[in-house]
């Protein structure tokens, strides 16, 4: 009853928007209403990359892998997926093209500003989708230099009145619920928006109150964004410091809270980088180029200590002799919710060892599924069930892990000691994982056993088989020996670790990776299992070879 609720309100919600934004009489009257003129252009302080932009130019379009050729204009048909076309109405791909910094880049993207006007100057399903719109005000405007300052009155005059149009219908979009997922951009354009826009500079004080409620419904207490992915965190904080750029130049006082949050948030950021510069693989994943990382970190100017662990989201690290360790220990989201309960990242100098396999970096349900699966982690499966469900109905009862851990350290030495409860309901048993961290020697102790509890109707009764898996880094050669007991990792830099296991047979599988900038890598994993019983316990050592 409440799905078809749900579904009947969504229903009636698209109706409206297409009987009164699509509705003639109402541009109409609009378009008399429209501001024709800009007066506020920030100027976007993160650069593109202009090899992307020439190729763009050249009418070679490339997103999250699928890729586009056309001939007059980039609005021509094309059969790329949803996902990819809402990137390229975005206009996320300007700053690449403005990166060129040529007279043919600017009249270039005039040309396909125009082109997308005549096809979009009204509302429509898809090219006005609230991320797809907030995401292209903010892009347009804060790119005015490069392509409208030194145009015609005729194409400033369309631009000024069109943005102005979308603004105003983002801002009636906005309603007094809790602000979802993703809705920072909406905050950020109507920000940006409300600056630039002499009809809109009413709406200031309301979008500011907005950015408060986003920050307070979306940033636990300890600094992190609720989904507890890195690169989620990562995309909120860089909204952020946008919106201290917009304040500040037009002079208006930055609100603590938003200062206080990106000195915070910076300082997660560094929390989750590993060796590489890179983040941490962790829940929904986008690969983020660690020259950005760094350069965001700066922007931040955070003076915050690096935390040592996550209080609310639940994250422990291990820093000690260039080895860093990260280990999920927190209960997960139940918005895209992955099942890595336990699992950890690893790496040691700037070579990255263990890893999780990453997120599609294309919208493939199929994919996307098999990446939030436990098997997809550096952690335990049993009997190749999920720790969590992934398939999370929001109308429907569901089961996600509750997850524990705590923390002892002593001179270089650190215990982390964690359990879950994902298979408590099916199979009456919690999964325990105890490590040892050695800094000064470089050795990882693992120890991961199961108690039983007195959960007294188990779903599927008895489990009868466990899969422990290590992923490793697509650039680590793994092999083992023939005796099976040991494993050898050689990293790039022709370091090398071993990895032992007190069962006896140690498999190396493939898989695949889609952790790094390319859209799938191969790599290998360390496969133990055996049948699972209540007393056993798996211990294993990763160790530096001197």
């Amino acid at each position: 009853m409440l799905k078809k609720n749900s579904e009947m309100k969504n229903f009636l919600y698209k109706l409206r928007l297409f009987f009164y934004f699509k509705n003639p009489l109402y541009n109409l009257i609009l378009e008399k209403r429209l501001s024709q003129k800009i007066l506020y252009s920030p100027e976007d302080v993160w650069s593109g990359d202009s090899e992307v932009g020439l190729k763009i130019i050249n009418g070679y379009v490339n997103f999250y892998g699928e890729s586009f050729n056309f001939k007059k204009n980039i609005w021509e048909k094309n059969r790329a997926s949803e996902f990819w076309n809402d990137k390229l109405h975005s206009f996320d791909w300007i700053k690449d093209v403005r990166a060129v910094g040529t007279n043919r880049a600017r009249v270039f993207l005039r040309n396909n500003i125009l082109e997308w006007l005549k096809k979009n100057k009204n509302w429509n399903e898809n090219s006005w989708k609230k991320d797809v719109l907030a995401k292209r005000i903010t892009n347009l405007l804060s790119n005015l230099s490069f392509f409208f300052n030194t145009a015609d009155e005729e194409f400033q005059i369309k631009v000024a009145k069109n943005l102005n149009k979308q603004a105003i219908y983002l801002l009636n979009t906005f309603n007094e619920k809790k602000l979802k997922e993703n809705e920072i951009y909406k905050v950020k354009a109507s920000i940006l928006a409300s600056l630039s826009f002499e009809n809109l500079n009413k709406n200031l004080s309301f979008s500011l109150k907005k950015l408060e409620e986003i920050i307070l419904n979306h940033i636990n207490e300890d600094g992190m964004h609720y989904l507890r992915s890195p690169s989620e965190h990562f995309n909120f904080l860089c909204s952020l410091l946008d919106i201290k750029n917009y304040l500040g130049t037009f002079k208006i006082p930055i609100p603590k809270k938003l200062n206080s949050k990106i000195s915070q948030m910076s300082s997660i950021i560094k929390f989750f980088r590993l060796g590489n510069g890179q983040l941490s693989v962790f829940n929904s994943y986008e690969f983020i180029d660690s020259d950005l990382i760094e350069r965001t970190i700066k922007r931040a100017n955070s003076k915050i200590k690096i935390p040592s662990h996550l209080f609310d989201s639940g994250f422990q690290r291990v820093s000690e002799n260039r080895l860093i360790l990260i280990m999920d220990c927190g209960t997960p989201s139940i918005e895209k919710t992955h099942a890595g309960s336990l699992s950890f990242e690893l790496s040691h100098g700037f070579e990255k060892i263990i890893v999780n396999c990453g997120s599609p970096h294309v919208n493939n349900k199929k994919w996307s599924d098999a990446m939030r699966s436990t098997a997809a982690h550096s952690t335990l499966t049993v009997d190749d069930i999920n720790s969590s469900d992934i398939f999370f109905n929001k109308d429907t009862t569901t089961r996600i892990a509750n997850v524990s851990s705590e923390r002892l350290e002593n001179e270089g030495n650190y215990w982390i000691n964690s359990a879950h409860s994902g298979y408590e309901k099916l199979f009456g048993l919690i999964h325990k994982r105890n490590i040892h961290i050695d800094g000064k020697n470089l050795i990882i102790r693992g120890k991961d056993f199961f108690k039983r509890t007195n959960y007294q109707a188990p779903t599927l009764g008895k489990p009868k088989k466990f899969c422990l898996r290590f992923h490793i880094h697509p650039d680590v050669k793994l092999s083992v020996t023939s005796s099976k007991k040991k494993a050898v990792l050689k990293l790039n830099n022709d370091l090398g670790w071993e990895f032992i296991c007190s069962l006896p047979k140690i498999q190396i599988k493939e898989g695949i990776y889609l952790g790094g900038n390319r859209l799938v890598e191969r790599n290998n994993h360390i496969l133990i299992s055996d049948e699972l019983s209540f007393d056993k316990e798996i211990k294993w050592l990763f160790r530096f070879i001197q």
